[in-house]
């Protein structure tokens, strides 16, 4: 051969796919899909929530707004940087991310065991 490259080595630096293979993972796929959807059918009605309530509470947004504070490691995490909800007993750091918490699923739940 010309070009100084051994017979029956392959040199196209390419991945060769095997379409049957690829052609029959894809129709499984598409079978699995079709079961869960079956399944999920069956699962039955719904879950009924409570309805929402209005908060009997005033949210305190405004009173470290533009306020500096010393930030320590050792502090206990009610006094840490940030906005401390004491029903998850987690500090969120800033005050949207802090309504989008106490607005969550995960704190509505642990609010009604306590």
């Amino acid at each position: 051969m010309s070009g100084g490259n051994p017979a029956g080595v392959d040199n196209t630096f390419r991945r060769k796919f095997d379409k049957e293979e690829y052609l029959e993972r894809a129709r499984q796929r598409e079978r699995d899909e079709k079961d869960e959807a079956r399944r999920g059918k069956d699962r039955g009605p719904p879950v009924q929530r409570q309805p929402l309530k209005h908060r009997d509470y005033e949210v305190d947004l405004e009173s470290r707004l533009g306020k500096t504070q010393v930030v320590t490691p050792i502090a206990p995490l009610s006094q840490q940087a940030g906005y401390y909800c004491s029903v998850c007993e987690c500090v969120v750091k800033d005050s949207a991310n802090y309504l989008d918490h106490i607005n969550g699923k995960k704190r509505k739940y642990l609010q009604t065991l306590f």
